[in-house]
């Protein structure tokens, strides 16, 4: 690659944002001569600022609110970016939208993928939870989708989003039976409320195996709570790291090592508390 290629995160708040000190330690481990920005944009300017970027880098990256945000603005999507509706990475160059969310969650799982083959409870329904519900669906027995309020606009659109699937949503105080998979893609637990936890040690109980997308702290009480119980759990900064490797394959053109990949998340995951 020439050298000087400039990319960047876009959000509306990205104070504790950990995609600089990934992308940048990707890059120089790839030998990549680049630059990577956080741009925080306020809603409001959204619309002037986006365009303007589109010329100005070589890619971006995307998070809360602007994933769905940026579709008008871009002439291609990817398959996975048009089937979740969501982009959180673009190709400035080709105007393409792409989404690595779910090929950072899929590879983080690893060989645990195959507990998405059963029954499967998803917590929450916001946009990561759109993505683990429809790769749940490619895969598993029954999927049951708990929620706060089953009446909420974002369980509405996750509902509707799912008509005609075998999809059960049930409140969150209200689960019962047993699971071979349970995903949270809630921010319960999240720094810096790291004392929450989404659900109660009797359902976790009743898993047998425990994602949760949340990396910062990299062990929440989910996690700890399903360790202590001896059921496997895995965390959320492989996701968060290989999320990004798989925009870098896009921009660079070429793959991310797993060694590399694998060692920044041990690396992170020893750092992951904010300050």
């Amino acid at each position: 690659m020439k050298q000087g290629k400039t990319f960047g995160l876009i959000g509306e708040k990205l104070g504790h944002s950990l995609s600089g000190q990934i992308h940048s330690r990707l890059f120089a481990a790839l030998g990549a001569e680049a630059r990577y920005d956080l741009i925080e944009i306020p809603r409001e300017g959204f619309a002037d600022t986006f365009p303007r970027l589109l010329a100005e880098y070589d890619g971006l990256n995307v998070t809360i609110p602007y994933k769905r945000a940026v579709l008008p603005y871009l002439e291609a999507l990817s398959p996975e970016a048009a089937d979740y509706g969501a982009v959180n990475t673009v190709d400035c160059a080709a105007r393409t939208g792409h989404n690595t969310d779910v090929t950072g969650f899929l590879r983080s799982l690893g060989e645990r993928v195959e507990a998405l083959s059963g029954d499967v409870l998803l917590l929450g329904a916001g946009g990561a939870a759109r993505m683990m519900a429809k790769e749940a669906l490619r895969r598993c027995r029954s999927l049951t989708v708990a929620v706060r309020d089953p009446g909420s606009e974002n369980a509405a659109s996750l509902r509707q989003e799912l008509a005609g699937a075998a999809v059960r949503f049930v409140p969150l105080g209200q689960i019962e039976g047993a699971y071979d998979a349970l995903l949270n893609a809630t921010p319960v637990g999240m720094w810096p409320q790291v004392e929450g936890c989404p659900v109660d040690e009797s359902v976790i109980a009743r898993c047998g195996f425990v994602f949760d997308a949340i990396y910062n702290p990299a062990e929440t009480r989910l996690l700890q709570a399903a360790r202590a119980l001896g059921i496997p759990a895995l965390g959320g900064m492989g996701m968060l790291v290989l999320q990004a490797a798989a925009a870098q394959e896009i921009w660079l053109g070429r793959p991310v090592d797993g060694d590399l990949t694998g060692g920044l998340v041990r690396s992170l995951e020893g750092t992951s508390h904010a300050g």
